[in-house]
């Protein structure tokens, strides 16, 4: 796999970036709903039951920070109002489709087959 192929995206780093000082400061501030140790790492040390969010967090980091291998659509211009476009068979000047009523003055047309 070569770097060149993957896509760094800031907005996705910014977002990792985000998620790791969220963790750090979850893990400081959790201590009033820490609950039961799941392991011990010292005697004073050890990984409870709130941590796993923090580490939840970390591993979302990690995914989100993880490069794609596509690569981004380029940037379009805003959607500008779109006029319809006239049918293709239609010449340009033609006139509406539909029932017309008899200009005072001229002939009637011919009658249809």
């Amino acid at each position: 796999m070569r770097l060149q192929s993957m896509v760094f995206s800031t907005r996705r780093l910014l977002l990792a970036a985000l998620l790791v000082v969220a963790a750090v400061l979850w893990t400081r501030i959790n201590k009033p709903v820490e609950g039961e140790v799941l392991l011990e790492l010292t005697r004073r040390h050890g990984v409870t039951t709130a941590d796993l969010l923090s580490v939840l967090m970390l591993a979302m980091a990690v995914v989100i920070a993880w490069p794609s291998r596509r690569r981004p659509e380029p940037r379009r211009e805003p959607d500008a109002p779109r006029v319809a476009a006239p049918p293709p068979s239609a010449p340009r000047n033609a006139p509406a489709p539909g029932p017309t009523r008899p200009v005072p003055g001229t002939p009637p047309p011919p009658p249809r087959r």
